[in-house]
C-alpha cells in the first residue's frame, strides 16, 4: 500500500504528462482507450504497442473477471448462500449463476453502445457522492469503547478522522452540481 498507491498516483501523473505533450500540440483530444497508447507508441514503436495492447487486453479482462467475482461474493454474502469459486457450481449454484448473470449484464450494457467511459465517471460520481454514508459509520464505531475496547481511536486520530470525513462530505456535496456543471467533463 505503501509503495502501490504512490506508484500509481506517479504513472498516472506521467501518463497524463506524456499525453498531454504528445497529444495536445497535435489538436488530438483522447476520447477512447486507443488514443491513449499513442504517446507510448510514438515514443516506443511497434513492440511497445504491441506489448501496451497485450497489457489493455489484460486488465480490461482482469477488470471484468474481478467485477464478476465481486457481484458473485456480494450477492451470495448478502443472501447467505455458499459461495466461493473454488465451491463447484452444483455447491454454489446461486453464486454462480449470480456471477453469469451480472456478465451478461455487461455484455448486454456493452452491446448497447453506451460510452463506456461516461459509464465509469458517473459512477465515480456517484460513489463519491456517497462515500460519507460508508464513511461515517466506521468513523462511529471506531470511537466506540464498547465495541472497540483498547483499540477506540485516540483524540489525533479522531480529529483526523473528523478532518477527513468533513473533506469528504464537502467532495460529496459538490460531486453532482460540478457533474451538471461541467457536462461530465465535456
Amino acid at each position: 500500500m505503501l509503495v502501490g498507491f504512490p506508484l500509481g498516483g506517479v504513472l498516472s501523473l506521467a501518463i497524463a504528462g506524456c499525453a498531454a505533450l504528445v497529444l495536445l500540440p497535435a489538436g488530438i483530444e483522447v476520447t477512447s482507450l486507443g488514443q491513449v497508447l499513442l504517446p507510448a507508441a510514438e515514443a516506443g514503436g511497434k513492440l511497445l504497442l504491441v506489448a501496451l495492447i497485450l497489457g489493455v487486453v489484460a486488465a480490461t479482462f482482469g477488470a471484468a473477471l474481478e467485477t464478476t467475482l465481486s457481484a458473485g461474493y456480494t450477492v451470495a454474502q448478502f443472501f447467505g448462500w455458499t459461495w466461493g469459486k473454488f465451491r463447484a457450481p452444483a455447491e454454489a449454484a446461486r453464486f454462480h449463476t449470480t456471477m453469469i448473470v451480472c456478465l451478461l449484464i455487461g455484455l448486454a450494457v456493452l452491446a448497447t453502445g453506451v460510452d463506456p467511459v461516461m459509464v465509469t465517471e458517473m459512477s465515480v460520481v456517484f460513489s463519491a457522492a456517497a462515500l460519507p454514508l460508508t464513511y461515517l459509520p466506521i468513523l462511529i464505531v471506531s470511537n466506540d469503547p464498547a465495541y472497540m475496547g483498547e483499540h477506540v481511536n485516540g483524540r489525533a486520530l479522531n480529529v483526523a478522522g473528523q478532518a477527513y470525513f468533513v473533506l469528504i462530505l464537502i467532495a460529496a456535496l459538490a460531486a453532482i452540481p460540478l457533474m451538471i456543471i461541467t457536462g461530465v467533463g465535456a
